[in-house]
């Protein structure tokens, strides 16, 4: 028999189940606001979020999400996550998904490990990425935050460069001060700007100075070319290609690609581009830093600011070593003035001892020599006597000439009739040692020099050229007008096709007395006294000599000599 309930059993299960209805309705509420509070948290994080099921597919996204890959929600959820990730990355990333699941565990943000993500658009972006886990209405569902880090790379690279530039810097202002040549310098510089991770320099690079030939540019050191690689050119003019506009217009010059500016072009050249960074000192180009760039490179301010910075040093570097080489110059002079002088002393006190005496000899032995009957032993002792006296006397000659104080007494003149009297003394050796003279003469104006001193500074260089020749040869002779570092000059050039002149001897054969020849073939005055004659006009005297292919000597006069 069923039990009834009394009215007041009923009211109170009804009071019950309304108290649970309303516990219910308020759990809801509370829940529904808690899932609102959750999806404002979710909308608001700063991270783009994106939740993954256990099949490797996007449940969902929140907006920083959308924003940041560019799709819309409905375009990602239900999709495999592989549509985030780079093509060359998804290989085993469902595997990686699913080991996750098989033991859930968090991953922060920061763990060093690398991670590339892909937009809708197509680009890529690095990020930070991390991991954990969540359990919702039985499923079970990993969390991912992910972070763009492009700007942070940027920036690590940017501190990393940095670092790397002042290090090099640093380095390149310790070689400054080292006591090694110029070239060893620029050879170690050229190794240190090739070697800065981060910038886009191809393993190529050159630096060049300007030497002696006015606005012309000079390679002094390259750098690992490839075999496909031409080297560069040994010399640019200025204005001439990309380098020489550099130099000319004292600024840094940039190109992507082998364009018109490249007057200079080599078959087989490999497509580049180049940094061409002159090395300035006020209106005055002192060198330039060539790098090669890949082709396509866009120009950047770091890596310019980076060369500008090793410009700047090497001009510090370039005129210290000019400073140090005028030094060295001065002592040289100062050094080479006291020699003359105490010449000068010695001879003033010997001379009148030495020729009066010299005469004598010589006057008593021509009588003799007349004396005696040809063939006989007196004869011929008589006669190499006489010959001695000779010899002595032109050695004092030249000894009082290089010992003189007196300036040139300067007058127009003629260079090529000077070097025709000279020759002209030498026509009949040359013609017995079979020498050929050649002569090549351009358009000489007249030139205030001492004819006299002239006269002796080509005598000297033609007697010379002719005792290097004594099995016959080529004497050739020129001259012609030439800009020297911006002056004006009339150079004279005396060559011969003899055996040369040793590499070892070249810096010495100005100096006094100092002489290759046999004993019975001078004091080694000649050039000495053919420089100094030079320099006393405000010219200068140059050697190119190769063994086994002779010597050229370059008498440099200026048209308004410093006299």
């Amino acid at each position: 028999m069923a039990a009834y309930k009394t009215n007041e059993q009923i009211a109170r299960e009804l009071d019950e189940m309304r108290q649970r209805q309303e516990r219910l309705e308020i759990c809801g509420r509370k829940l529904l606001r808690a899932q609102k509070t959750y999806d404002r948290l979710i909308e608001s994080a700063p991270d783009a979020m994106v939740f993954v099921n256990g099949e490797a597919k996007i449940a969902s996204i929140n907006a920083q999400m959308e924003k940041l890959f560019g799709y819309q929600e409905e375009e990602l959820v239900g999709k495999d996550l592989e549509i985030l990730i780079p093509e060359r990355f998804r290989a085993g990333h469902r595997e990686n998904v699913l080991a996750y699941f098989s033991c859930p565990r968090v991953r922060p943000m920061g763990t060093g490990r690398e991670f590339f993500c892909l937009k809708k658009d197509g680009t890529e972006f690095p990020a930070d990425i991390s991991l954990s886990h969540l359990e919702t209405d039985g499923k079970s569902l990993a969390i991912g935050a992910i972070r763009d880090i492009t700007e942070r790379r940027r920036a690590e690279r940017k501190i990393q460069q940095n670092y790397f530039i002042q290090k090099v810097i640093s380095a390149v202002l310790k070689i400054s001060l080292e006591p090694i040549s110029l070239e060893e310098q620029l050879d170690r510089i050229i190794d240190l700007i090739l070697t800065i991770p981060g910038l886009a320099f191809q393993s190529e690079g050159c630096i060049y100075l300007v030497e002696s030939e006015p606005e012309t540019l000079v390679l002094k050191v390259l750098r690992r070319f490839s075999g496909s690689q031409l080297a560069p050119c040994e010399k640019i003019p200025f204005g001439k290609c990309l380098c020489g506009l550099a130099a000319s217009s004292r600024t840094a010059i940039f190109a992507d690609c082998l364009d018109e500016r490249h007057d200079i072009r080599h078959a087989g050249e490999v497509p580049h581009g180049h940094y061409c960074v002159p090395v300035v000192c006020g209106e005055k180009t002192l060198g330039l830093i060539n790098i090669f760039v890949k082709e396509g490179h866009k120009r950047t301010p770091e890596e310019e600011e980076f060369l500008t910075a090793i410009a700047i040093t090497l001009h510090g570097i370039i005129e210290r070593h000019q400073a140090d080489m005028e030094k060295h110059r001065l002592i040289e002079q100062l050094a080479e003035s006291e020699k003359l002088s105490a010449l000068g002393r010695i001879t003033a006190n010997v001379a009148h001892e030495i020729r009066n005496p010299l005469s004598a000899i010589g006057g008593f032995t021509r009588r003799l020599h007349k004396r005696f009957a040809n063939g006989t032993k007196e004869k011929e002792y008589t006669g190499l006597i006489f010959t001695e006296v000779i010899r002595l006397e032109g050695i004092l000659r030249n000894v009082l000439s290089f010992s003189r104080r007196a300036g040139p007494h300067a007058e127009e003149c003629n260079i090529i009739e000077t070097i025709e009297k000279a020759l002209s003394i030498y026509g009949e050796i040359c013609a017995e040692q079979v020498i050929i003279i050649n002569k090549a003469f351009g358009d000489v104006p007249l030139i205030a020099v001492d004819k006299e001193q002239v006269l002796q500074a080509i005598e000297n260089l033609v007697s010379n050229a002719i005792d290097a020749m004594q099995d016959g040869g080529v004497l050739t002779v020129t001259a012609d007008r030439e800009v020297v570092k911006g002056i004006a000059c009339v150079v004279v050039k005396i060559r011969d096709t003899g055996g040369g002149i040793p590499e070892e001897d070249l810096g010495k054969i100005f100096e006094p007395f100092y002489t290759t020849k046999l004993a019975l073939k001078g004091a080694g005055l000649g050039l000495s006294i053919t420089k100094k004659i030079v320099e006393d006009h405000g010219g200068a005297v140059q050697v190119d000599s190769k063994i086994g292919a002779g010597s050229t000597f370059s008498l440099y006069f200026p048209l308004k000599p410093r006299l």
